[in-house]
């Protein structure tokens, strides 16, 4: 009985938190409620922890409760000291710690910093009674498209507020709904200038958006798939959650390992990138104070490493601010690259002085791993082709460094990252199709990006090399097994039909528009790129829905989709221990 009014209680003071946290943030800020809002605030996390305490309680087994909710109870014990310190010696460390900022509103950034606390909170509240909720019985490509659906909906319904745009009226409902669905799944596509529509709340909403799709939230939901994989019934969902994770196994120590080394990657390379990128910002940037400077590092160090596009200078980074600037386009680029080439990828880099080492009998890296530091030769032969074909065209003027730097960039970028150094629209027809080409293959498996991924693209390469080989007694390929391929051509079929399909919608909605920029903007969506020919802005409500309706498909991934598709396809353990994965 206690613990039904305990859920009754937390239902209703989690769902007053979030409706205030969106009242707070979406609407202009009155000075008056300023203190109303402490106490409520206070009221709240005196709700949760005596709910935590009496549920420990409750348990019967209070240190097994500890235990299990480890990170409640750091949070907690936190608050309580910070609590007592303050009522008992009129001391906040809070507001001593946010002093150091040099921020002159140290009231608000108060807050904002009681906010992140309460949101984590009821964010914990709310995984706890989801995990409870039959909805773990839908399969995994389901749960995987409910998931981004309800981000995609969370998201825009924040961008419609008042105050996440500096004319004060909030996006129309389109325009939300695609501006979210584009930061959800990594694209970089707009159809408003992101540097000038959006304010400082705007903003820090869309790097919330890019972080979240650029994790996946696949991972979060398999996560909690794997904690309860009892509800898992057939064999064959047991399979594709294990392929999704990128694991052999799903059970509980396995699966939170892996999703804590992706937390600790990115956070680790999205650091480092926004302080490089901190002291390479020109003297013409254009910043109004270091606040600026700070989040401007830290939202195209994200952007960059999720592959995901967006920028906060108008027309990208081919702007006169940071056009010339090619030491930071070297670290987008290498941001990009990081990000494109896959978590298992980077992790068995860490291991690349095995290689030279006596002591071990093979190569470190797994098949996956290969097949995605191999693709990089598509970097390198689509630089060499960019700088061939826009040497006297767009790369005009610019000294031999500054070419080199930009053909390369564009080659990195075009393999859905989605920045710009140069004004696509003004490239040659040549050159339009290279990035068209790239822009559908993708990055590789198991990262923040997008496409058919290297893996399909070189499995279907291969069997078509196979086919004009002499017939002679060999070593099968790893690559070349009947079930590896005929994924591939699932993947390959499924992905140039929704592109065919959607670029003939197009033509229909879009007449007064050339039918290569059509083209061009819908394999950008699908492979969840961003690069456009400057027609997104200008699409009516018809084709904006198509844009967006291909950016969902082509970021719910191939694999997920196909599912239904190639229920015939064995996948083996021995091939997932190979972390060798298809879309």
């Amino acid at each position: 009985m206690l613990q039904r009014l305990l859920n009754i209680l937390n239902f209703f003071v989690s769902l007053s938190a979030i409706v205030t946290l969106v009242w707070w943030h979406g609407y202009t800020y009155r000075p008056e409620n300023h203190g109303n809002h402490l106490i409520y605030l206070h009221v709240c996390f005196g709700f949760y922890i005596a709910q935590f305490i009496l549920r420990g309680w409750l348990s019967k087994n209070f240190k097994n409760y500890l235990k299990e909710n480890r990170f409640e109870y750091v949070v907690f014990i936190l608050m309580i000291s910070s609590m007592l310190v303050n009522w008992w010696m009129d001391f906040s460390v809070s507001h001593w710690l946010l002093s150091f900022t040099g921020i002159g509103d140290s009231e608000h950034l108060f807050i904002l910093y009681l906010h992140v606390w309460l949101l984590v909170i009821v964010g914990l509240e709310l995984a706890k009674a989801t995990a409870r909720s039959t909805i773990w019985k839908l399969s995994p490509a389901m749960l995987l498209i409910l998931s981004f659906i309800v981000l995609i909906v969370i998201g825009s319904s924040l961008l419609m507020l008042p105050e996440m745009t500096t004319n004060h009226k909030g996006m129309p409902f389109v325009d939300a709904m695609f501006t979210s669905t584009s930061a959800n799944c990594v694209t970089g596509l707009v159809v408003v200038d992101t540097a000038t529509y959006f304010t400082m709340k705007g903003k820090i909403l869309l790097l919330v958006l890019i972080q979240l799709g650029g994790l996946n939230i696949i991972s979060f939901a398999t996560f909690f798939i794997s904690k309860f994989h009892n509800v898992i019934i057939e064999k064959r969902e047991d399979a594709v959650v294990r392929e999704i994770l990128h694991t052999g196994t799903l059970e509980r120590h396995s699966t939170t390992s892996m999703l804590k080394k992706v937390l600790a990657t990115t956070l680790l390379i999205e650091f480092i990138g926004a302080l490089v990128l901190y002291n390479q910002w020109g003297s013409n940037a254009g910043f109004a104070d270091n606040v600026d400077r700070i989040f401007s590092s830290v939202f195209h160090s994200v952007s960059a490493f999720n592959n995901a596009g967006f920028a906060l200078f108008t027309d990208g980074f081919s702007n006169s601010q940071t056009i010339m600037n090619y030491p930071m386009h070297i670290t987008i680029a290498l941001l990009i690259i990081l990000g494109g080439l896959g978590f298992t990828t980077l992790w068995d880099l860490t291991q690349i002085r095995s290689l030279f080492s006596r002591k071990v009998p093979r190569s470190p890296f797994r098949l996956g791993s290969k097949v995605a530091i191999s693709s990089l030769i598509l970097i390198i032969g689509g630089a060499l082709l960019y700088w061939y074909w826009e040497k006297d065209n767009t790369l005009q003027g610019q000294n031999d460094w500054g070419a080199g730097v930009t053909a390369t960039f564009q080659s990195i970028t075009a393999r859905t990252a989605g920045f710009n150094t140069a004004d696509i629209g003004a490239l040659s027809l040549s050159t339009v199709i290279l990035i068209m080409v790239l822009m559908f293959i993708g990055a590789s498996s198991g990262s923040t990006g997008g496409g058919i991924k290297t893996s399909a693209f070189s499995v279907l390469l291969f069997s078509v090399f196979e086919r004009f080989k002499k017939k002679e007694k060999r070593r099968p390929s790893l690559l070349l097994t009947s079930d590896l391929v005929q994924k591939a051509l699932a993947i390959l079929l499924y992905s140039l039909i929704t592109i065919v399909t959607g670029t003939a919608i197009l033509c229909i909605f879009e007449m007064d528009k050339d039918f290569v920029d059509l083209l061009f903007e819908e394999i950008s969506a699908f492979g969840t790129v961003g690069l456009t020919r400057g027609i997104t802005p200008d699409l009516s409500t018809a084709g904006k829905v198509v844009v967006m309706l291909t950016i969902f498909v082509g970021r719910i991934g191939p694999l997920a989709l196909a599912y239904k598709l190639i229920k015939r396809v064995t996948i083996h353990d021995d091939r997932a221990d190979k972390g060798f994965m298809i879309g």
